[in-house]
């Protein structure tokens, strides 16, 4: 809610608030008062000064009703008020009031010059209507100033009139120092209806406020709780398919251990080297699982030191496709190397931790590919404002779903989570090489479509070989 329909909403509140108070609860009242006193002026002061209040109070009645009268027609139409028409509205209200106080009032100033009880009554009506106005005609807060200066006149003149001489004089200015005191506490000091309703609408903006940052900061702490409970569900699948891969390749080991030690017993070494050949490929696959928890923990705790130095990047992938061809001769899988014009091959960075990297994903796609290809190729590309060079690995192996694919670089999570499921692995290498390239400034990221085979791409920053600057 802008400032100016804030505005126009507090006129609004505040003419239903005072139609309310002066009309349906002080209404009853007011009438009556105005009936019975002309009756008790009638019985205890002596000429014409009833036909007189009586004649005033009907016509104050008069335009009384039809002040209610406009306010009962206008009130259920103030929301379609424009804020300049309200201010116009309460003006104009605040002028029929100030008629309205001044006919009820004059006659019973007037009574300063009855007989006695006059002054006395009129003394007692006037501090009354006095009150009225200082308590209810607040409105706006200067709205006191339209509507209390004839009781205050009635005020001052009835108390002049009760005494004489000095005490006339005293009276007078003692009855116009209260008068002036109420009209001073009414105006600085009182609360008008205007204000009720801005401090009201104050304190539920405010109520609201506090609710919507409740409900934000609950939705918040509902989401990290999930995230919080998600991620601690796949450590604890996670551990559970860790302990399966870190036990296959343990009892092979225990189990070819004592096949040896029963074989060297019975003096029957005929299949010992074999079986020691199975104990040293347990053995390795046991180190690389140990060695990739412990590069995670590293990442994790950011405790990782790259060590640059300059490489040559297409020797590198060589390497690498080499390390896999035969896993892929295997699964009947072919591989090929393209590296594009214009891709700087001549690097300087960590070159340990790239070929980490690309082995990583040769790795994947030879596991998941067979009978088919395997393609890497090295291309040039920006990565922000900096020259870069992309190495993309395509596969056309089974590919990966889009539900898999959102959750692939998360920590603890496997494409296939099953203790029974056909490929090994812990399911850390994606995410420790994803956390090697961003630490070298660059990224992975991944692209697959299930049943058509799924493409890596590695993004690294292109920083020219030192040897290379220098000629």
């Amino acid at each position: 809610m802008d400032d100016t329909e804030q505005s126009r909403r507090i006129w609004v509140l505040t003419i239903r608030r005072f139609a309310e108070m002066a009309w349906a609860r002080h209404g009853v009242t007011r009438y009556l008062s105005v009936a019975f006193v002309p009756v008790m002026i009638a019985l205890a002061v002596p000429g014409w000064w009833w036909a007189l209040c009586t004649t005033f109070t009907l016509a104050a009645v008069v335009v009384d009703r039809r002040t209610h009268r406009f306010f009962v027609r206008v009130v259920p139409e103030l929301d379609s008020y424009q804020e300049p028409s309200l201010r116009a509205l309460v003006k104009r209200q605040i002028f029929a009031l100030s008629m309205i106080t001044t006919l009820y009032t004059i006659p019973y100033a007037a009574l300063a010059f009855a007989p006695t009880p006059g002054p006395l009554l009129g003394l007692m009506f006037c501090a009354g209507a006095a009150v009225v106005c200082a308590t209810l005609h607040v409105m706006t807060r200067t709205m006191i100033l339209r509507t209390l200066p004839v009781a205050t006149i009635g005020l001052v003149a009835n108390a002049a009139a009760l005494t004489s001489g000095p005490l006339s004089i005293l009276a007078g200015m003692l009855a116009s120092i209260i008068a002036i005191n109420a009209i001073v506490s009414a105006r600085g000091g009182s609360v008008s209806f205007r204000d009720l309703i801005v401090a009201r609408m104050k304190a539920e903006q405010a109520a609201e406020d506090l609710e919507r940052r409740v409900e934000e900061r609950t939705a918040q702490l509902a989401v990290v709780t999930r995230r919080a409970q998600a991620a601690n569900r796949a450590k604890s699948l996670f551990l559970a398919n860790m302990s399966h891969e870190l036990r296959t390749p343990l009892n092979a080991v225990i189990g070819y251990a004592e096949i040896v030690g029963e074989d060297l017993e019975s003096g029957d070494t005929s299949a010992s080297a074999e079986d020691l050949q199975k104990i040293c490929g347990a053995a390795s696959h046991l180190l690389t699982l140990i060695n990739e928890v412990l590069d995670l923990s590293r990442i994790e705790a950011g405790k990782l030191e790259l060590r640059e130095a300059d490489y040559d990047l297409t020797a590198l992938l060589r390497g690498a496709l080499d390390a896999v061809k035969f896993t892929a001769a295997k699964q009947r899988t072919t591989c090929t190397l393209s590296v594009a014009a214009g891709a700087i091959t001549l690097l300087r960075g960590d070159e340990t931790r790239v070929r980490q990297c690309v082995l990583n994903l040769l790795s994947n796609a030879a596991k998941f590919t067979s009978n088919g290809t395997i393609a890497v190729e090295a291309r040039p590309c920006r990565i922000g404002n900096i020259a870069g060079v992309a190495i993309a690995v395509r596969d056309s192996g089974a590919g990966i779903s889009a539900d898999d694919l959102a959750r692939l670089f998360q920590p603890f999570s496997q494409v296939d989570s099953s203790t029974t499921r056909k490929h090994d692995g812990a399911g850390l290498g994606l995410v420790i090489t994803r956390r090697l390239a961003r630490a070298m400034g660059g990224d992975v990221v991944a692209a697959s479509k299930l049943g058509e085979g799924s493409t890596f791409t590695l993004y690294l920053p292109a920083k020219a070989a030192q040897a290379r600057t220098a000629a």
